[in-house]
């Protein structure tokens, strides 16, 4: 699976970017584990994700079709 980045990212980004692309097969084994054991959902897995930085973790928004930070 593909990492993305949108809008105007830091240099950093792309550190970030190639650290999560190498381990984003045990990143998304972790969370559907985490859904199984500790919410008791099993059958599903997480397709994606939005990773955005701290500060703007406020103004992230979310429906069906995806995430945006504005």
């Amino acid at each position: 699976m593909p990492v993305e980045t949108v809008g105007s990212p830091p240099p950093e980004a792309d550190q970030i970017r190639s650290v999560l692309q190498q381990q984003l097969p045990d990143i998304i084994a972790s969370f559907n584990q985490v859904l199984r054991e500790q919410y008791g959902i099993a059958g599903v897995s997480v397709g994606g994700f939005t990773v955005v930085p701290e500060s703007a973790a406020a103004a992230v928004t979310c429906d069906r079709d995806g995430c945006s930070v504005g």
